[in-house]
């Protein structure tokens, strides 16, 4: 039973190191989009010129 245990925290603690470390960098780049605005993407207001900054 206790090996059951250890098995099976190594096996979730792998994934997430995995997970966090491997698979996110990974399709993070694909996920950002730059989204025309005058700053590169970093305004609240959203891909329009509405003269807030």
């Amino acid at each position: 039973m206790q090996t059951t245990l250890v098995i099976l925290t190594f096996v979730i603690a792998t994934g997430y190191i995995l997970k966090k470390f491997v698979w996110n960098p990974l399709f993070e780049n694909r996920k950002k989009t730059t989204l025309g605005t005058l700053d590169g993407g970093k305004t609240k207001c959203g891909n329009k010129d509405c003269g807030c900054h």
